[in-house]
């Protein structure tokens, strides 16, 4: 396994020699059209905004909209991600404390209004005001010192004040237990990171996503120790905001438009209190689109397919792969691929997913002969080799997530599709219906002297 740089700035420059990154020098406005522009490129390169009215520091975005760029950034195909990422679940790697780093090149302790210093965007129309959108939450565990990473959005107020949500999953529940020990609970706040930290937060694991992020790279990764709380974070990000959350300090936070694409409401939220913020020495601002934009889907989902992958594979060990789909925004569906041995297995692999991960609700469970990243494949599957009477499972009252529009006292239903062949079907099942494949390839080949300058592909 090849070492690879483990900053933000190192997986731009491999974006950049593999075409997939934008710089653009014009003036933009942190005011909406900065998202604007990234809603256009949505499929596109990363962007790197040089210059943002009112600020130094510039903004960078699309960082992680396509599984590819983490692919490209790690250095591996992009089929072997799923695979590194699954196994890094099998192999973490505890991090290793460097005696500095570059996130502390600056350090502030005094009039920490970051809209004073960092072009904050505001995304989505309705928004509530200017959000961090990108911000790696760091804490601890208060029993047992566990870290963890987790994505939160982060609203920050004219005044400098910053209000948060805690999706219910371990921050919160340390939140909780400090609450309980009638403490604050430390946090840092890691903005511009590498993409595998990034993918690293998402797993939904008891581990510490620190020591994951290094079996991501291969190699320990490098962190270094707060100023003022006692937690470590990656040496190379770009910004870094450090402080406590009380859980007894509560602000309205919202609207805000979540991964659905519909804006969660207002509702009482945490607040940190800053501490301190440490910065590079010319800072850039990363940012996700929030809302159904490819970026905001697909960071959350890398980690969570590896870890759903492995999670149906224990139990059936002839999954192949799993697909987290943009039309089912990268939580609520999933498409689970398996060799199949024996009658029963498709069911078995649905229910599975679907004990794993509270968002997901739909899952479809297809033959390895199925193109899993094909949407009209999937659907061919479905259509030829579902039996509705026995193949589809319905299972009212399980749990959900407050995001969530359709749950009901965060409760669902969740639908199973068995859309794979039984045992006896696959032995006698027929090809698709198809030309030779040495007649394709032939075909291919003269293609340009069949059709000549009519310019059909």
């Amino acid at each position: 396994m090849n070492a690879v740089g483990q900053d933000l700035r190192d997986a731009l420059e491999s974006y950049e020699h593999a075409g997939a990154l934008l710089r653009i020098s014009a003036e933009v406005d942190w005011k909406f059209e900065a998202a604007a522009v990234l809603w256009r490129l949505q499929r596109g390169p990363a962007v790197l905004f040089e210059n943002v009215r009112g600020y130094e520091a510039p903004l960078v975005g699309n960082v992680l909209n396509e599984r590819r760029k983490l692919a490209i950034a790690l250095g591996v195909d992009e089929p072997e991600m799923q695979r590194r990422l699954a196994q890094a679940l099998d192999a973490p790697r505890m991090p290793v404390e460097v005696g500095s780093g570059a996130c502390q090149e600056v350090v502030l302790t005094k009039d920490l209004n970051l809209l004073s210093i960092l072009p904050v965007p505001a995304i989505s129309e309705l928004d509530g005001g200017r959000y961090l959108s990108a911000g790696i939450i760091v804490s601890k565990d208060p029993d047992t010192g566990r870290r963890n990473m987790a994505i939160s959005r982060i609203h920050v107020r004219e005044d400098g004040r910053l209000t948060c949500y805690l999706a219910p999953t371990h921050t919160s529940h340390f939140l909780q237990r400090c609450a309980e020990l009638g403490r604050p609970l430390e946090v840092a706040v890691v903005i511009g990171a590498h993409p595998a930290v990034m993918a690293a937060s998402q797993f939904l694991t008891p581990l510490d996503e620190m020591e994951l992020a290094g079996a991501i790279f291969g190699e320990p990764l490098r962190t270094v120790r707060c100023r003022t709380v006692d937690l470590e974070v990656p040496a190379g990000a770009e910004v870094v905001l450090e402080g406590t959350i009380d859980s007894a300090a509560r602000e309205l936070e919202g609207p805000f438009g979540e991964f659905p694409g519909t804006y969660a409401p207002a509702r009482p939220n945490p607040l940190i209190q800053l501490t301190a913020v440490t910065t590079r020495q010319a800072p850039m601002l990363q940012m996700i689109v929030a809302g159904n934009h490819p970026e905001h889907l697909v960071t959350g989902a890398v980690a969570r397919e590896a870890s759903l992958l492995r999670a149906v594979r224990a139990v059936v060990p002839g999954t192949r792969a799993v697909r987290m789909p943009e039309g089912g925004v990268c939580r609520f569906h999933a498409i689970v691929s398996i060799t199949k041995r024996a009658d029963g297995e498709g069911k078995l692999a649905a229910l599975t997913a679907l004990t794993h991960q509270d968002l997901l609700k739909n899952v479809i469970v297809v033959d390895d002969d199925i193109d899993i990243d094909d949407s009209r494949h999937v659907e061919w599957a479905v259509a030829t080799r579902m039996r509705a009477d026995e193949d589809v499972l319905i299972i009212p009252g399980m749990k959900s997530n407050p995001v969530d529009a359709m749950s009901r006292d965060r409760m669902i239903s969740k639908l199973a599709i068995d859309a794979t062949l039984t045992v006896g079907e696959m032995r006698e099942r027929l090809p698709m219906a198809d030309v030779p494949a040495e007649i394709r390839a032939r075909v291919a080949d003269r293609w340009s002297e069949l059709i000549g300058n009519e310019g059909v592909s």
